[in-house]
């Protein structure tokens, strides 16, 4: 990519980071998972640099203050509220964006509620191996498909369960993604034809 084009994604990751343009202010419930996708694209980049240490300790703050007591994340902290709410849960995506930015803005990890997220992830696992992206009480919500699956495999990797009373049931979510396959289903359609 031309060192020019390099330099416009740059100032709009930037400019993004510290203001939102006015057609993302509706989405603010969101800005874990756009903090996300701006700080991953300037470390593909390679210009993760061009955050100061003080922004950096900044974000690693914010992100921080979207954890759920109970574990896991919010999506930003627009719903954060003082007594605990039905209406401020954690979401899977949000929990997988955050853990991954800390990681890309260099944070240890040390103050991730980890086991109350491993056992929120225990928690969101439906039978049939797949996941929720939401846990309000012992109740799920939300709609299931293989982006919840993506979201919490790479966050349990990120968080390394140590046993397996800690661990997801990881041969239910393999099959889960085996029945998920198009290629039976294609078979099945031009045989059907």
């Amino acid at each position: 990519m031309p060192q020019h084009k390099i330099s416009r994604h740059v100032a709009y990751c930037r400019r993004c980071l510290t203001l939102l343009p006015g057609v993302f202010t509706a989405v603010d419930l969101n800005r874990l998972s756009l903090a996300f996708f701006l700080l991953n694209a300037l470390d593909i980049l390679d210009h993760l640099s061009c955050i100061t240490p003080e922004e950096r300790q900044g974000w690693i703050n914010w992100i921080y203050s979207c954890q759920i007591p109970s574990g896991g994340f919010r999506g930003s902290t627009g719903t954060k509220t003082k007594e605990p709410s039905i209406f401020d849960a954690g979401h899977l995506p949000a929990s997988y964006f955050a853990i991954a930015s800390l990681l890309i803005l260099g944070d240890d990890l040390s103050r991730v509620n980890r086991q109350g997220a491993l056992d929120t992830l225990r928690k969101l696992q439906n039978e049939d191996g797949s996941f929720s992206p939401v846990l309000i009480g012992e109740d799920k919500f939300g709609e299931v498909d293989v982006r919840h699956l993506y979201c919490a495999i790479a966050t349990r990797e990120m968080l390394s369960p140590v046993t397996v009373e800690e661990d997801i049931d990881v041969p239910a979510a393999i099959q889960y993604i085996q029945k998920c396959k198009v290629e039976p289903l294609v078979r099945q359609l031009i045989s059907d034809l």
